[in-house]
């Protein structure tokens, strides 16, 4: 078979894909684990190939290593919530890569992908309750980007705020749970801010202390940053509490909340009350990719006026000089790939309703592991307020705090190694003092009480074999 598509190959072609789709899906809902193992803590890099290997071959061999991989989409994978496996967003997956439409430019690259991009940023405005057009003759209305990851999107949004108010010095952020891409952006963007971290109580923000520090800086805040369901515990912050507590005290700053993993909650009439003041946040971060079970990547950025969002954008006579190219809206990106179209299929095929009921099961399935973590007396949840996480600690009713922390790294790294399981592991501060948590969060709804109850028993098993010395690691 020759390397290059063409009518002569195209059926030998089509059986090789039609051959690897088969292992893919295979791959994709075995559910007996999540990798087959770590085998080494370094990688060892090959020679460049001098000779090429046949297409056949490559695709074997890549289905012969599929296990090294690690299998979001397995029900023993628990640690996030990416298992991208719906079959609208894998379909999605593999038309936007034959249809190779480049965003940068819509009469040159892309009129029907660049019309889908505004079909996909007008609902997600919607969604949140900005105001939205609907008639669109320049991409700039939309206020809003389809990104690569969440940090972009954040990025972003600090870029627009130190746009808006460039003469002021200080960034208001939660201690301890906040996301690394907001601080991170203001360092990778040689802003010249402090940045300030308010204490957060029960994994919320302090509103007495964020009080004092509106007073102490007052109109020299740039930006105050929040998260509707923060990346640790799935907290989502009290909404209405900041922005009244801003609006009070009349300070003029920008309000970002990263909604990355929360903007899904609109998707219910159950839940949907916890972000009734989204609307009123100058900018929004979601990221679809983590949530809403389409594979990687995409993430948005939305801003309630989007003349604050055209102050971002650039014009270039070669490319992106055309009112409808998204090109100009997405600073630092150029070539800008049809992410959007995994997220379109996936609007589409599901709707508002049975994503809401969706969303809706995800959070039941969090609250049915947190009672299976209360009614074992060797596990002790660190979070109460559950909507998609659970963090827990195996303590075996230990009281030496740097004895469980250490009990627990040991258990996560075990289960790193066998590849049976998989939920995650990281420090957590509570009240200055620190915490070594196992944490669940799944967004496969294939998953059931019985697996949950299956790595549970894992963690107890792994944990009473380290405390009575006969695991080392």
């Amino acid at each position: 078979m020759d390397e290059l598509l063409s009518k002569k190959n195209q059926v030998a072609f089509t059986d090789e894909l039609t051959f690897l789709l088969k292992g893919l899906i295979n791959w994709k809902t075995d559910n007996a684990r999540v990798h087959a193992g770590l085998q080494k803590d370094i990688y060892e890099t090959s020679l460049l190939p001098q000779e090429g290997e046949k297409l056949e071959s490559l695709i074997r061999q890549m289905l012969e290593k599929l296990p090294q991989n690690m299998n979001f989409s397995s029900t023993h994978y628990m640690g996030f919530p990416d298992s991208g496996n719906s079959l609208a967003g894998l379909t999605a997956g593999i038309i936007e890569v034959f249809l190779q439409q480049n965003l940068i430019n819509s009469d040159a690259c892309s009129p029907l992908a660049s019309k889908i991009e505004c079909d996909v940023l007008s609902w997600m405005r919607q969604l949140v309750g900005y105001n939205t057009d609907q008639v669109i003759n320049d991409v700039c209305q939309l206020g809003g980007a389809v990104t690569t990851g969440g940090t972009m999107s954040n990025v972003y949004a600090v870029m627009a705020a130190a746009h808006k108010y460039p003469n002021k010095h200080i960034i208001i952020l939660p201690d301890n749970i906040g996301h690394y891409s907001l601080s991170y952006a203001v360092k990778w963007l040689n802003l010249d801010v402090q940045i300030v971290y308010c204490k957060v109580q029960n994994f919320k923000l302090d509103l007495n202390d964020l009080e004092q520090l509106i007073k102490k800086y007052r109109q020299d805040i740039m930006l105050i940053g929040v998260y509707a369901c923060d990346s640790m515990t799935s907290t989502c912050e009290d909404l209405k509490g900041v922005y009244q507590l801003v609006k009070r005290t009349k300070t003029d700053t920008w309000l970002h909340c990263d909604a990355c993993h929360g903007f899904v909650l609109n998707f219910t009439s159950r839940y949907s009350y916890l972000l009734d003041y989204l609307k009123y946040y100058d900018s929004c971060t979601m990221d679809p990719q983590k949530v809403l079970w389409l594979p990687y990547t995409m993430s948005i950025i939305l801003m309630k006026k989007p003349q604050d969002f055209a102050k971002l954008t650039r014009t270039n006579q070669l490319i992106i000089d055309d009112e409808k190219s998204f090109g100009k809206t997405t600073p630092f990106i150029g070539s800008k790939a049809f992410n959007s179209l995994k997220l379109w299929f996936v609007l589409k095929n599901m709707g508002k309703e049975r994503l809401g009921k969706l969303i809706e099961k995800r959070i039941e399935n969090a609250q049915l592991f947190l009672k299976l973590v209360q009614n074992d007396s060797k596990l002790l949840a660190k979070n109460q307020e559950i909507l998609f996480s659970v963090t827990f600690q195996y303590t075996k009713n230990l009281n030496d705090l740097d004895e469980i922390n250490t009990i627990n790294r040991i258990i996560y790294k075990k289960m790193l190694k066998d590849g049976k399981y998989y939920l995650h592991g990281f420090d957590l501060k509570i009240a200055d003092q620190t915490y070594f948590v196992l944490r669940y969060n799944s967004g496969n709804l294939n998953l059931t009480k019985e697996t949950m109850v299956e790595v549970l028993q894992y963690v107890d098993k792994v944990g009473g074999d380290i405390y009575a010395g006969k695991c080392q690691y």
